[in-house]
């Protein structure tokens, strides 16, 4: 397991087999605010450096999230989607869920409450 630590905010990466594909795993602690986003949105993109672009997000324990983050997620699926990859959420915090709620999201965005759930819908 990998940890990515930023102020108020830690990600750890696993990866999960499912049949033949590795699928990353990244559980969100913490919140994505102004004190962090900016260096959360430089760090992403190597996320994607091993060309694997199946991923499965969890936020179950993300307190908070900005506009930033909803960007930085949103920016994560399509570039998924855009090769031919797939990101889904594995469980969300009842916070980050009602912020969805209030807004329109991208066709094939899903959202499952746990980790096993998402790994089913792989």
């Amino acid at each position: 397991m990998e940890k990515i630590e930023f102020k108020d905010l830690t990600i750890e990466l696993t990866e999960l087999k499912k049949n033949d594909k590795t699928i990353k795993y990244l559980k969100f602690s913490g919140k994505i605010s102004n004190e962090n986003g900016f260096e959360l949105n430089k760090k992403f993109p190597e996320f994607f450096e091993d060309g694997n672009y199946n991923i499965i997000l969890d936020l179950s324990d993300l307190s908070y999230i900005n506009s930033t983050g909803i960007a930085i997620i949103f920016s994560m699926f399509f570039r998924c989607q855009d090769n031919n990859g797939k990101l889904i959420i594995g469980g969300i915090h009842d916070f980050i869920k009602k912020v969805l709620a209030i807004m329109t999201l991208p066709d094939g965005f899903k959202i499952y409450s746990n980790k096993e759930e998402a790994l089913n819908n792989f």
